[in-house]
C-alpha cells in the first residue's frame, strides 16, 4: 500500500449514499470529507454527524468535483443524473465510482464515451455483485476449466417490492424520463453484467417487457400517475463463444426478497450461486473414470474478499484489479440493454454491431 489517505466525496446522500459512506468507515486508507446533495438540510445533517467544515458541504455537483482536496467522488444519484455527473467528472477530470446503470439513454453513452476516449479518467461503475464470495470463486472455476466449456447461463434476479398488494406509490423508478427504464435498469442491469463476467459479450439478443402496474398513486398529489417503464423484463442470448442465456427479472415475486441467482452449465459440471447466500457455492461435477456425481457446497470466507470501494481506491494506488466495472463495462452494459429494449418494441432479435433478424 502506498500509505495515503484517500479524501472521498459523496454525491447523493440517500440509502445508497449512506450505505457508501458505511463501507468507506471500515477502509483503513479512505475518508469521506466532502459531501454534496440538492436536499441542504440533508447535507446539513450528515455534514454535523461527520463533522465537516461548512465549505465541505455542497448542493451543486459541480462544486465539489472542482474541489481539488477530493481525490474521488462516489456518486449515488437516480438514474436521471448520472450521464450529468460522469459529464462533469470526465469534464473535471475527478476519478469517480458511479452508480449503475451506466444513462438512461444509449445516446447519454454515446456522448459519454466520445467524451472520455478524448480525456479518460479513472472510472467505476458500481456493478457491485462482482464483489461477492460466490462470484469471485465461480469466477474462477471458469477461468480454471473446472466446468468445461460452458454451454448457458441462466439468471434470474426477483423481488416483491412493486407487487400491487402492497400498493407502492409513484417515484421516480416509474418514469421513463427520470429513469430510462424500469426493472431492467434497475435490477436487470445487474444480470447482463453477470453475463458479461462470467462468460463474455453479447452477440445476439431477443427481448420480452411488460408492465403489470399501469398506475401507481403520486404521494404529492395523492393522484394516480401513469406508469411508462417496465415491470418485467426478459431476454434470450448468445454469448461469446456460443453460449446460450436465459434472463428473466420483475418484483412482482411474493416470498422473494433479493433473490439474484445465477446457473452456469459447462461439460463437466454446473455451478449454482445466490446473492442470498454470498459465500456458498453449490457444485455439481462428473469425475473419475466413471464419471461419477459429485454434489457439495463451497463454503467461502467472506472477510478475505477486496471490498468494491477497496478495489477502486487499489486502482488508484496503480494496484490492478480484473474484478473492478469499469466505464467500458457501463457502456457495453447500456449497449445491451438498449439491444433487450429495441427488440421488446418490435419483435425483432438485435446483433451486436450486425444486422438484425
Amino acid at each position: 500500500m502506498s500509505g495515503r489517505e484517500w479524501n472521498v466525496g459523496i454525491i447523493g446522500l440517500g440509502d445508497i449514499g449512506e450505505y457508501h459512506m458505511n463501507n468507506l468507515s471500515k477502509m483503513a486508507n479512505a475518508k469521506v470529507t466532502a459531501i454534496c446533495d440538492v436536499n441542504a438540510q440533508a447535507v446539513e445533517q450528515v455534514g454535523n454527524r461527520l463533522n465537516l467544515s461548512a465549505a465541505k458541504r455542497y448542493t451543486r455537483y459541480k462544486d465539489i468535483l472542482a474541489d481539488s482536496e477530493v481525490d474521488f467522488v462516489v456518486s449515488g444519484v437516480s438514474n436521471r443524473y448520472h450521464y450529468d455527473i460522469l459529464m462533469a467528472a470526465i469534464e473535471s477530470g475527478k476519478p469517480i465510482m458511479s452508480e449503475k446503470p451506466f444513462t438512461r439513454t444509449m445516446e447519454e453513452a454515446q456522448q459519454l464515451l466520445d467524451l472520455y476516449q478524448h480525456k479518460p479518467i479513472p472510472c467505476m461503475i458500481g456493478f457491485s455483485y462482482r464483489y461477492r464470495p460466490c462470484f469471485q470463486y465461480v469466477k474462477q472455476l471458469v477461468e480454471q476449466g473446472v466446468l468445461g466449456q460452458i454451454r448457458h447461463i441462466h439468471a434470474h434476479y426477483l423481488q416483491e417490492e412493486n407487487a400491487p398488494l402492497f400498493e407502492k406509490e409513484y417515484t421516480w423508478r416509474f418514469s421513463k424520463a427520470m429513469a430510462g427504464s424500469g426493472v431492467l435498469a434497475d435490477i436487470g442491469s445487474h444480470m447482463v453484467d453477470a453475463a458479461r463476467f462470467f462468460v463474455g459479450e453479447f452477440k445476439q439478443v431477443t427481448g420480452m417487457m411488460s408492465t403489470f402496474v399501469d398506475q401507481r398513486i403520486d404521494p404529492k398529489t395523492s393522484q394516480p400517475v401513469e406508469v411508462d417503464v417496465d415491470d418485467f423484463a426478459g431476454f434470450q442470448c448468445v454469448l461469446e463463444g456460443g453460449v446460450m442465456g436465459t434472463f428473466y427479472t420483475h418484483k412482482n415475486a411474493i416470498g422473494t426478497r433479493n433473490q439474484f441467482n445465477i446457473t452456469l452449465y459447462g461439460d463437466r459440471g454446473t455451478a449454482r450461486i445466490s446473492v442470498e447466500t454470498p459465500n456458498e457455492v453449490y457444485l455439481t461435477v462428473r469425475e473419475g473414470d466413471n464419471m461419477a456425481l459429485i454434489e457439495k457446497t463451497i463454503h467461502l470466507d467472506g472477510e478475505a474478499m477486496t471490498p468494491l470501494l477497496q478495489d477502486f481506491v487499489n486502482y488508484l494506488d496503480h494496484r490492478g484489479s480484473s474484478l473492478l466495472p469499469t466505464f467500458m463495462d457501463g457502456y457495453r452494459n447500456q449497449q445491451v440493454m438498449q439491444m433487450i429494449i429495441d427488440s421488446a418494441e418490435d419483435g425483432v432479435t438485435r446483433r451486436m454491431g450486425g444486422d438484425n433478424l
